[in-house]
């Protein structure tokens, strides 16, 4: 009995470290992921920033904001975002500008492929789980 228990223990114990390994690695993949998305958020608060306080600021600084704000809203950050920080993105942009979130064709395409890549991400960190 006592042999059978120690088995079933080992085997437990065992289990539960391949447990914990398969976890690191699948934090470790996303890592470049998560790290990529917290740059995106930075650069598209310190973009925000400039445009909710564009009294504060030149307009040539504005205007640069106003460019970096569309790339991240078309392309770089809808790679990364959470549908919450899309939506809120949309909402930023109504109060700001809302000709901001008017995209011309290429624009959406861009939009597109990105949200497209986005998906695929979700997909690869599911299949390494």
């Amino acid at each position: 009995i006592f042999s059978v228990l120690s088995f079933n223990a080992a085997r437990e114990k065992d289990s539960e470290s391949r447990a914990k390994e398969a976890d690191a690695r699948s934090i470790e993949a996303r890592r470049p992921f998560i790290q990529l998305r917290q740059k995106m958020y930075q650069d598209t608060i310190q973009t925000a920033a400039i445009l909710a306080n564009s009294d504060v600021h030149t307009q040539s600084e504005v205007e640069a904001a106003r460019k970096r704000f569309r790339n991240l809203y078309v392309a770089e950050l809808s790679m990364v975002e959470t549908p919450e920080v899309a939506g809120q993105m949309v909402q930023f942009a109504k109060v700001v500008d809302p000709a901001l979130t008017s995209m011309t064709e290429k624009q959406r395409a861009a939009y597109t492929l990105s949200h497209t890549i986005a998906e695929s991400f979700v997909e690869s960190n599911q299949s390494t789980k």
